[in-house]
């Protein structure tokens, strides 16, 4: 059942869920990449360990942050499992990007594996490259 009410995200605004240290630090990295990436679909920081969304941006409801932040964080997990398995041969995790027909989703875990920033954008709008290297300076 979808019910309008829920759905309700604050477009085109930084939000953080707390005022807290985690919340003030997330809302400016959050700044920093709209600052950098004006044309973004959506950004979030995310809590890894609990899942919860601490600060986000989004153009859209179609675009809605608490959806993806689950199987985000599940996703971080499994890749975790993996390296201390040893599945293969790699160091630690340090990005994460899904390539889809004209967008990207590029996952990055920050401060020390605790939080992860989320970032969508399209193809046409920003390049791989400057978008890593962007989130690299600000996800820190």
């Amino acid at each position: 059942m979808n019910l309008p009410f829920f759905n309700r995200l604050p477009l085109k605004k930084v939000t953080a869920s707390s005022e807290d240290e985690m919340g003030k630090r997330s809302k400016q990295v959050i700044e920093g990449l709209l600052e950098e990436l004006p044309d973004l679909l959506m950004a979030c920081v995310v809590n890894a360990q609990s899942g919860r969304v601490v600060a986000s941006y989004t153009v859209s409801n179609a675009y809605n942050p608490n959806q993806i932040s689950l199987r985000n964080a599940k996703l971080l997990h499994v890749m975790d499992d993996a390296l201390a398995a040893k599945a293969w041969i790699g160091g630690p995790l340090t990005d994460f990007v899904v390539m889809l027909e004209d967008q990207f989703h590029y996952l990055r875990p920050m401060n020390e594996g605790k939080w992860y920033c989320f970032l969508a954008v399209r193809i046409t709008d920003v390049n791989l490259g400057i978008a890593k290297e962007i989130m690299r300076r600000h996800a820190i």
